[in-house]
């Protein structure tokens, strides 16, 4: 039978993986990743593709990708084999949930 499993908020680890970037792995199975990424003010990626696609929800502060900025609560799908180039004016946390890990770690 499965369990529900979860994660509070104060329990979450994050680790660095870019320059005012940090990320934590929520859930991790094939095929299926959940995670948070986290991005200081003014940091974020180069444009860049995911050839399996993503999906992303602003859960906190302004989400900035190729000339739209997104508040908190909104929700973008990024098709397989779009281009992007995640950043954010002042710093945000978003969720990441893609078929792999929406970085190198």
């Amino acid at each position: 039978m499965d369990h529900v499993s979860s994660i509070e908020a104060k329990s979450i680890e994050w680790k660095l993986v870019d320059e005012g970037v940090e990320i934590s792995i929520l859930r991790s199975e094939p095929g299926e990743v959940r995670a948070l990424l986290r991005f200081a003010p003014g940091k974020g990626y180069a444009r860049h593709r995911h050839p399996e696609g993503e999906e992303v929800f602003v859960v906190e502060g302004v989400y900035e990708d190729m000339g739209t900025a997104y508040e908190a609560g909104s929700y973008i799908y990024y098709p397989p084999n779009s281009d992007h180039a995640p950043t954010s004016p002042t710093g945000c946390t978003i969720l990441v949930m893609s078929p792999v890990a929406p970085v190198n770690i």
